[in-house]
């Protein structure tokens, strides 16, 4: 059995320390020690993941173009920058 801190646990999957918390809040095994400090074992942990497949890794997907983003942006503000002109007082 090869007892493993968080940053150990983190390394060892390729994952961050706040999946690794979220895991744990959906049953990933470990064995508290003492009152704040938790302990991972690595076989159990990769078994648990296969059988659960809580945390599968792939490309994520864009929702939205960031040029079409950007696009909207620009207008806006250069829509905003028209009417702010129109309503500041000429001298």
């Amino acid at each position: 059995m090869s007892d493993l801190n968080r940053q150990q646990i983190c390394a060892a999957l390729g994952v961050s320390e706040s999946t690794i918390r979220r895991l744990e809040h959906t049953g990933l095994p470990y064995t508290p020690v003492g009152s704040r400090s938790k302990r991972y074992d690595l076989a159990e942990c990769k078994k648990w993941l296969k059988e659960n497949q809580v945390c599968q890794s792939g490309k994520t997907q864009k929702v939205v173009n960031t040029s079409a983003l950007w696009s909207a942006a620009n207008a806006f503000t250069e829509s905003f920058r028209k009417v702010q002109l129109r309503v500041t007082p000429s001298a």
